[in-house]
């Protein structure tokens, strides 16, 4: 009895070391770095925004890296080639995130403003964040995630009921 027992207890102790064992190999690894990226060439951004005069300022962090001014509700603005991303475009109080460079139309308004106030909360400007931030912004009510057709209304799908 006193075998079996010594058995469980020195079992249990290998158990616990290995469990140790892990954790420590686990915290030792190095963090994952993100990449940076810039621009490959110049890039034409442009969009709408809820005003219709002021100017549009493009930062690529901390520096204004180009601007534009709006009319009639619209900019268009030229990036510079090897411009760092993400580009913070700034209007008034409200800014939109330009993570890729091949996405040339950003819209700035409330809602690119809170994506990316969310985004950042999260840990920063990353493509992975701002699709997080994005798909908790924007509400759906219940009855329009079905396919049962305009509203949830299912007289109505492909014209009445079939």
């Amino acid at each position: 009895m006193q075998i079996i027992n010594k058995k469980l207890w020195l079992l249990g102790l290998l158990n616990v070391l290995l469990l140790a064992g892990c954790n420590e190999m686990q915290q030792s690894k190095p963090a994952t770095q993100s990449v940076t990226k810039y621009t490959a060439t110049s890039v034409l951004l442009s969009g709408r925004v809820e005003g219709k005069t002021g100017n549009v300022d493009a930062l690529d962090g901390e520096n204004v890296v180009a601007s534009a001014s709006v009319q009639n509700g619209r900019y268009q603005l030229e990036i510079p080639a090897q411009t760092k991303l993400p580009i913070i475009l700034h209007y008034d109080n409200l800014i939109a995130v330009a993570i890729d460079a091949d996405i040339t139309t950003y819209d700035i308004n409330e809602l690119t403003t809170a994506i990316a106030a969310k985004a950042q909360a999260l840990g920063g400007y990353s493509r992975n964040n701002l699709v997080l931030a994005a798909s908790n912004s924007v509400h759906t009510p219940d009855a329009n995630k079905t396919s049962t057709g305009f509203r949830g209304d299912p007289t109505s799908q492909y014209g009445g009921w079939h």
